[in-house]
């Protein structure tokens, strides 16, 4: 007689089997999943570190420009009160006094002029040496040397400009991003903590380019 036996196999073995598979199933996922988080931090570690470091970067271009501003700032001051300072006394002759004002007058502009040609590129100043050299009249020389000295102070004061308006422009954007650390750590979710850090690197280092693409 032949014994016929059933497809579906019941025996302890099998059962036995069926139970290590699952749990070397389960056990793959969890370490797939640990390698995926480990890998996320990592990533969050370096953006962490690439914000920080454009942050004090541009702190620096910062305290920078500040300084530079409240230097130029200072020298204005000064040249005020010189003037303030200048003005002469009650013994002083018509003559006296105005030869006070010629000298203050001359000293102010050649600082001035001095202070505008840190600004001119050497090229530009020996470009213009030459063309006063070929110019004969020596009234056209000097109408000439003080429409170029004029144009020199305007590019100075639309520098000490740009150089304020840096300086604001730094503030607002490092201001901007100061609440970055509290709202990556105050994320739970390594996604959302990702995406969170992202968007303000973005942000750094699209004012980071600008500050450098100034100089």
């Amino acid at each position: 007689m032949v014994e016929i036996r059933s497809g579906l196999d019941t025996s302890p073995y099998s059962k036995e089997r069926q139970e290590k598979m699952t749990a070397l199933v389960k056990e793959n996922r969890e370490r797939k999943e640990r390698e995926k988080q480990a890998k996320l931090k990592a990533i969050a570690e370096e953006q962490a570190a690439k914000m920080k470091e454009i942050e004090e970067e541009m702190e620096r271009k910062k305290k920078v420009v500040k300084e530079e501003v409240a230097a130029e700032e200072e020298k204005e001051r000064m040249k005020i009160e010189s003037r303030e300072g200048s003005s002469g006394t009650k013994r002083d002759t018509g003559a006296e006094m105005e030869k006070k004002i010629s000298d203050w007058v001359a000293n102010l502009l050649l600082g001035e002029d001095e202070e505008a040609q840190m600004y001119v590129p050497p090229e530009e100043k020996e470009a213009f040496a030459k063309t006063l050299g070929l110019i004969k009249d020596p009234l056209e020389r000097q109408e000439a040397e003080e429409e170029k000295r004029l144009e020199w102070k305007l590019r100075l004061k639309r520098e000490q400009k740009k150089r304020r308006e840096e300086a604001n422009r730094l503030t607002a954007e490092v201001e901007k991003v100061r609440p970055c650390r509290q709202e990556v750590q105050a994320q739970t979710n390594m996604s959302a903590k990702m995406d969170k850090m992202l968007g303000y690197l973005e942000v750094l280092s699209e004012a980071w380019l600008k500050a450098r693409h100034a100089n």
